[in-house]
Formats: C-alpha cells, sequence, structure tokens
C-alpha cells in the first residue's frame, strides 16, 4: 500500500509539473501599428450564461457593439481621448505566448476572439480567461469590454 501512495504522489507530480509553464520559453510579437486605416474586433463570448458579444471599431473612431442574447445593437463614434487611449494600449501592448501552450480546459470560461487589422499587418488570437492574465492582451480586452458593458447597460 505504501508503494502505491508513492507512485501515485510521484504521478501526480509529474502530470502537475508537465502542465505548469514554468519550463516553457516566452514568444513575444508586437501587435500592428495603427497606421492609416485599421479596425479592431472583439468576440466576447462563452461562460456559463451562454454570453455572445461584440465590438467593432475603426480608424474613425466609429464602433459597433451587438449582444446577441438580448438581441441590441449600438453605434457610436470614441471621443478623442478613448481614441488615443486605445491607439497607446495597442502601440504598448505586446502578444506574450508560450511556445508549448496547449488550449486551456476551462469550460465555462469566457472566450476572447480579437482580431487588429492595419495597414502594417494583420494580428488574430483566441484567448480565454486562463490564457488572458499571460499574454499581454488583458489590458486591451479589458478596455473593450468596459466599453462593450457601458454601452449595453
Amino acid at each position: 500500500m505504501p508503494r502505491r501512495i508513492l507512485i501515485f504522489t510521484v504521478l501526480v507530480a509529474l502530470l502537475v509539473y508537465g502542465c505548469s509553464s514554468s519550463g516553457a520559453e516566452s514568444v513575444k510579437s508586437s501587435l500592428p501599428a495603427l497606421e492609416g486605416g485599421w479596425t479592431i474586433q472583439m468576440n466576447h463570448s462563452g461562460g456559463i450564461m451562454g454570453l455572445s458579444r461584440s465590438i467593432d471599431i475603426s480608424s474613425t473612431g466609429k464602433y459597433l457593439i451587438l449582444d446577441e442574447r438580448a438581441g441590441k445593437s449600438v453605434t457610436g463614434q470614441l471621443a478623442g481621448d478613448e481614441l488615443s487611449q486605445l491607439m497607446e494600449i495597442v502601440a504598448t501592448s505586446e502578444y506574450r505566448t508560450k511556445d508549448s501552450q496547449l488550449p486551456s480546459a476551462c469550460a465555462d470560461c469566457f472566450i476572447y476572439d480579437l482580431e487588429i487589422a492595419g495597414s502594417r499587418g494583420n494580428f488574430k488570437v483566441q484567448l480565454d480567461d486562463v490564457s488572458l492574465p499571460d499574454s499581454g492582451m488583458e489590458p486591451l480586452v479589458t478596455l473593450l469590454r468596459n466599453w462593450m458593458d457601458a454601452a449595453l447597460k
């Protein structure tokens, strides 16, 4: 019996170590510069309540926010300081991923599909509540979520 406990303990320790990100190399990439015509789109979905929202913002500051569950859409124009804040966050953000990162197994997480299309390239990533904090994208996702929440009240 003690041998089984020892083997079980070793297997659990190996599993925990293997699933941790401590041994993985981090890969960084910059986001496309927001110059000329560009668009930012984020789809925010999932969770226990089956959320399905999106925000589309153009380089002019015009936005469209949709809430599919509520059947609601909001259009508007970002204020100059909001547009500047968005451009600053994108300019200073670096996407980080672990080279051995696997999709998380979070069943009730929110999913964030983020896409930036600029004149100098495109960036597309899918994140969830588990991968978001270490991705470098949390400030941008939080800003976009806050704007969606405020517009859809």
